[in-house]
């Protein structure tokens, strides 16, 4: 009996010891969990410093606060997102892809050069010299590993310009390395980077390893679903003048996944885009497009966003950006459990007598109207954001 007590005892003790081990313990932002032995095909180096704890001990550092400081969290942290802390900043640390998806990268590149014990930092050293550092012809030659929404529509000039830019924040000598790694694996920071002056979208702080640093935004649309009916048309508002913008820009960003959760608001009530991932880049001045603007017909499915690639690739212009946030986030399809019924759901009574129009230019714009006559759409768009510049003053004023 006094065995079977120790061994009941020594085996809960051995158990909690487990627990603590994989629970309790602190992760610490380390070479492991920064995958630094990948690099160079890895994001970038450039915020290791602030990062590593054996480096530069003299700049302020990067700390992963609350449950994301814990070790568990590689195991329960599917999407591999992670929050911390820069002096009183909060920040977010994101490594741009699930653990399978990452270990899927390092196979495809071993697989271009047959490599059975591959090591990829070795294995896209190669690809680089071998192509003679020529970005367009890396990209031609391996078509499989360059499938990234952003560049779908194959654009050299856009990736000229993300390059540029990119070339800015990565000065070392593995910058091609880099920008190659984050085109196959995630091109959000590139895209964010290059497009940082129209404030749409987070700061890029930097890399280090497989990790990206964002400023920490705020609140996504979908936890602002209990606030005011006005603050909402703010954020309506906003998200059209997103649309305007992305849609009449040098280059051309459409929206591809406008879930509520792809968005944040910041402390100044600034909408910004938070998950770039899945936006398309053209760019217009290419020879051949169609000079007529797309319509997306919103032909598929009543509750999803549908779109043809071919369609955004092969014309100058598109309504695109209208319809998929207008369809997706303010009418009565929007894509949110929490506000299913979209941002401009049950206006206030006097915004419903004195502009009757609104929600009927809400479900124009988002289609689900005048059918046979889609190119109202952006009439719709405009008017509706005329309207809810109108109301916010309005309010303003009279408040």
């Amino acid at each position: 009996m006094g065995n079977r007590r120790k061994i009941m005892y020594g085996g809960g003790a051995l158990l909690l010891l487990t627990v603590y081990y994989i629970c309790g313990r602190n992760q610490p932002l380390d070479e492991k969990f920064m995958e630094l032995s990948s690099c160079p095909a890895c994001y970038g180096q450039n915020l290791c410093p602030r990062m590593l704890h054996h480096q530069d001990s003299a700049v302020a550092r990067i700390e992963l606060t609350g449950v994301f400081s814990l070790k568990v969290m590689k195991f329960l942290n599917y999407k591999n997102v992670y929050f911390g802390c820069s002096e009183k900043d909060t920040v977010v640390l994101k490594k741009l892809a699930h653990d399978s998806e990452l270990l899927e990268f390092d196979k495809k590149i071993c697989g271009i050069h047959r490599m059975n014990y591959c090591n990829v930092s070795e294995a896209i050293d190669y690809m680089v010299k071998k192509n003679d550092h020529d970005v367009a012809r890396i990209i031609e030659q391996h078509p499989a590993l360059f499938t990234s929404d952003g560049i779908m529509c194959n654009h050299s000039r856009i990736l000229q310009y993300l390059y540029q830019k990119y070339a800015k924040v990565d000065t070392g000598a593995y910058q091609l390395h880099h920008f190659l790694t984050l085109l196959a694996i995630n091109f959000e920071p590139l895209l964010i980077n290059a497009f940082q002056h129209t404030n749409w979208f987070p700061a890029l702080r930097g890399m280090c390893g497989r990790v990206i640093v964002e400023d920490y935004v705020g609140p996504t649309l979908s936890q602002l679903s209990h606030v005011s009916w006005l603050q909402r048309a703010d954020y309506a508002r906003q998200l059209l003048e997103m649309a305007q913008e992305f849609s009449s820009s040098e280059f051309r960003l459409y929206l591809t996944d406008v879930s509520l959760d792809n968005f944040a608001v910041d402390s100044e009530g600034r909408v910004k885009v938070i998950d770039a991932e899945n936006i398309v880049l053209l760019d217009p001045s290419v020879r051949g497009l169609e000079t007529t603007e797309h319509v997306n017909k919103g032909i598929g499915c009543r509750d999803c966003l549908s779109f043809s690639s071919e369609d955004l690739c092969g014309h100058t212009s598109a309504d695109h950006n209208f319809f998929a946030i207008c369809k997706g986030m303010l009418s009565s399809t929007a894509f949110s459990r929490d506000l299913p019924m979209g941002l401009l759901y049950a206006p206030p009574p006097w915004v419903i007598d004195v502009y009757p129009s609104l929600q009927t230019d809400v479900e124009d714009c988002a289609g689900h109207l005048n059918l046979y006559h889609l190119p109202r759409r952006r009439k719709a768009a405009l008017h509706l954001h005329s309207q809810l510049k109108n109301v916010i003053w309005k309010s303003l004023k009279y408040s």
